[in-house]
């Protein structure tokens, strides 16, 4: 079986370890900027500072393109170097502005001629979106709860706990489920009314209380399931080992 060709291993016939070195070539367009950067440093002139910045952020972000080996890394390289060497040319220079176009355009046009025909490494898959969660609407439902009247807090909070619980345990159905989507209902309505300016009846903070204990409970039931489940498992490997002589 033919092994796959490495990245940027194509008609230039380099080996491989040319990959991480590609962009070297390029680097000597930056040379000329070293020296030239510190004279203009020392004598605080600001224009040719700023070209000098142009031309070196220019051929290192080239570099850089060209080192991660990468899909269209080569198109956007030259369009990096072209960009830096014109604003280079415009400000250190003193070319004009058609004088850094026609300078940028050459450095793109070498880059893209130096780097032609050559293999690239192939995109990465675009992420697969995340399964959409049936719990989410409850989720946001109770944040607004939770947002909302101060007295629905702790029940709100409670069911909270709850769906956390039902989050990690999608195929869990039954009472625990009933209970947040009748608990999540009822305390809305009780929010709309309280909203409205209705005033709490007495019973109120009991009713608020009995949905905080039986979401509560229903979400230690949970807890309490898997705890069972788990021993159950351990009790049968255990069982296993001693009939296999292991233990």
């Amino acid at each position: 079986m033919k092994a796959p060709r490495s990245p940027y291993r194509g008609f230039d016939k380099l080996p491989g370890w040319w990959t991480s070195l590609r962009g070297l070539p390029i680097g000597f367009f930056a040379l000329p900027f070293v020296p030239t950067f510190f004279f203009a440093l020392a004598g605080g002139n600001g224009r040719l500072i700023g070209g000098c910045i142009a031309g070196l952020a220019g051929v290192g972000l080239a570099m850089v393109r060209l080192a991660r080996a990468r899909h269209g890394d080569a198109r956007q390289a030259a369009a990096m170097l072209g960009v830096g060497i014109g604003l280079a040319a415009g400000f250190a220079g003193g070319t004009g502005p058609i004088g850094a176009v026609v300078l940028g355009l050459m450095a793109w046009g070498g880059a893209r001629l130096l780097y032609e025909g050559v293999t690239e490494a192939a995109p990465p898959p675009p992420p697969r979106p995340a399964p959409p969660d049936g719990l989410d609407p409850l989720r946001a439902r109770i944040r607004a709860l939770q947002e909302g009247d101060p007295r629905l807090l702790p029940p709100a909070n409670a069911m909270r706990g709850l769906l956390d619980e039902l989050s990690v345990r999608p195929d869990a159905a039954g009472q625990a489920r009933r209970v947040l989507v009748v608990g999540v209902d009822g305390l809305e309505r009780i929010a709309a009314r309280l909203a409205q300016g209705a005033r709490p009846p007495e019973t109120l903070p009991v009713l608020l209380g009995d949905l905080t204990r039986a979401a509560r409970q229903s979400a230690d039931d949970l807890r309490s399931a898997e705890t069972e489940a788990l021993e159950i498992q351990v009790k049968v490997l255990q069982d296993r080992l001693h009939q296999e002589g292991i233990a």
